[in-house]
């Protein structure tokens, strides 16, 4: 019985770690905080952003928030079944920041029009030209 019970449990365990290939965009999301790792095309770096790099968390509940590298925001996003995305009434603190390209952040984070995601990284485009590059805070 024992011999029994201990093969059930391996087999729940190694069930409950499978892959995550049957995920949703949505559900990819909202597994990690995202921390921007470029910025149109360029690595970014703490002396674009010396108060921090900017991060993005996305809610089961199509609510987004963060930080822009110097202030806190939030607002909403949608997600369409050809990949396209919709963030909006984005809303931030408004703290002063030399020398913070912040501005240029939740700009191109609320303009985007098109996602790709994986497990490891999400590339936000704009008529289908990478923008924003974000991979899981550590």
């Amino acid at each position: 019985m024992k011999k029994i019970l201990g093969i059930i449990a391996v087999a729940a365990f190694v069930t409950g770690c499978g892959s995550t290939k049957g995920d949703t965009p949505q559900q990819m999301l909202t597994t990690s905080t995202w921390e921007l790792q470029s910025i149109q095309g360029k690595k970014a770096t703490m002396e674009d952003f010396a108060n921090g790099m900017p991060y993005v968390n996305f809610a089961a509940d199509y609510k987004i928030n963060g930080k822009g590298g110097c202030n806190n925001f939030s607002g909403s996003y949608n997600l369409n079944e050809e990949g396209g995305i919709n963030i909006s009434r984005l809303v931030s603190t408004k703290m002063y920041c030399d020398g913070v390209r912040e501005n240029d952040f939740l700009q191109l984070l609320e303009t985007s029009d098109a996602v790709d995601v994986d497990k490891d990284k999400i590339t936000l485009l704009k008529q289908t030209k990478e923008v924003l590059v974000l991979v899981p805070k550590k």
